[in-house]
């Protein structure tokens, strides 16, 4: 609610800056802290959270959703190593289902039961090397 009261007094201007001082200039970082963000993690019942927390959360959840490059390109990196390095972190369980995702894929494009194994190359083998083949 208190987030909605506090963007409806914004201006439309899309460049508006969303937390002002009293003044209505630029809220130094310090500042905005003490007065905005410390309170609203404190009334979240949060212990511990900086507005890093929140920045790799979000490039984390990006990451996931829609790739490392996705996420360097909103966070302003124009080298996805630096995301990786410092904000995107692994999401607890996307392994199981990953594999779980590919075993179903495999089941419902090959049968239940039929593994794929890749080809090597062989002489008498008709596929090119490193063709996926049903064995």
């Amino acid at each position: 609610m208190a987030l909605q009261a506090h963007l409806g007094k914004l201006s439309d201007d899309p460049d508006a800056l969303l937390f002002t001082g009293k003044t209505g200039k630029a809220l130094h970082y310090n500042a905005w802290r003490r007065w905005h963000f410390d309170p609203a993690v404190e009334a979240a019942g949060l212990e511990d959270v900086t507005p890093h927390d929140l920045r790799a959360t979000h490039a984390t959840q990006v990451a996931d959703r829609h790739g490392v490059m996705a996420a360097a390109r909103r966070l302003g990196h124009s080298n996805a190593s630096v995301t990786t390095r410092h904000y995107a972190r692994a999401v607890e369980g996307r392994d199981r289902e990953i594999a779980e995702g590919l075993d179903t894929e495999r089941g419902t494009e090959n049968g239940p039961g039929d593994h794929l194994e890749r080809t090597w190359h062989d002489e008498d083998d008709e596929d090119p090397p490193g063709v996926l083949a049903k064995v």
